[in-house]
């Protein structure tokens, strides 16, 4: 399996975490999962395929699954996504901040929360299609990132309003582990929690109360992962949780499973989150 990160550059470092090129041949890669599950972590994917479509669905493994557009756009999640992979996988990911994809579509992103493959030659036409034909043909990697790039540095909108209000936002959010409060940040950004949470909807997808709730369960999940011994009583408080049911009931919201069955459900698929799909 090959994947590599690229830095998005100064134009659109502001609106992008990275660039994932990927090349994955499926039957030679006998020791890789083809089965995954996409936990929701608060941001946007494009992915751009020049090589074989995989599959997707929203209710499991055992249920018929749809087949991915070329170039297409995997919303906000607040459930998780069931990823099938087969073939030839050639493709470049490109991993939004939270707030970032709206830069480039001038959309209410809240129309695509949950959304895992929004067709973005129907957004941007024909030019989608040049530019996966591009991507086919260039004779190197590094090449194909920066056709990448250009194509989305002519699709920077100008600044979105108030947008530095949920940048900021975002951050506090992270910088918190989500455990921080909606009145907190009323006080110091000097605008109602009411006001704060359309331009949320609008400009990410989700309510700053959902990604709270998305960070505060990537975390425990990342414990989870590293330590299957975890008390679930003490990482239900240290996430911000007064009682352990109330936990277990949101993390099985967004992961599929139970925090108790995570283990044994994760040897037959492969759990991604944080937009680590490849890596």
């Amino acid at each position: 399996m090959n994947a590599a990160i690229y830095e998005p550059g100064p134009l659109l470092s502001r609106y992008i975490d990275n660039f994932m090129l990927v090349d994955i041949n499926w039957k030679e890669a006998t020791q890789e999962h083809s089965v995954w599950r996409l936990i929701p972590f608060g941001q946007v994917s494009m992915l751009f395929l020049f090589g074989d479509a995989h599959q997707y669905n929203l209710e499991g493994p055992q249920y018929e699954m749809q087949q991915t557009r070329r170039a297409f756009m995997v919303g906000q999640l607040t459930r998780p996504i069931w990823l099938k992979f087969s073939g030839h996988t050639r493709l470049i990911k490109i991993q939004f901040k939270s707030a970032g994809v709206h830069q480039l579509l001038p959309f209410n992103m809240q129309e695509f929360t949950n959304e895992p493959s929004l067709d973005l030659e129907a957004v941007w036409g024909a030019p989608v299609n040049l530019l996966l034909e591009k991507l086919y043909h260039a004779q190197t990697d590094e090449q194909r990132i920066a056709d990448m790039k250009h194509f989305l540095e002519e699709r920077i909108l100008p600044p979105s309003e108030m947008i530095d209000y949920v940048d900021f936002t975002i951050g506090q959010l992270k910088l918190n582990r989500g455990n921080l409060s909606i009145q907190t940040m009323e006080k110091r950004l000097g605008i109602s929690g009411r006001h704060l949470e359309r331009l949320f909807r609008t400009k990410v997808g989700l309510s700053p109360k959902e990604l709270s709730k998305i960070i505060r369960l990537n975390h425990a999940l990342q414990e989870l992962k590293a330590d299957a011994g975890t008390s679930l009583f003490s990482l239900s408080h240290a996430t911000g949780y007064y009682d352990q049911a109330h936990f277990s009931r949101d993390f099985k919201s967004i992961a599929g499973v139970a925090p108790s069955r995570l283990l044994s459900e994760a040897s037959s698929e492969l759990f991604v989150t944080h937009g680590k799909c490849f890596v």
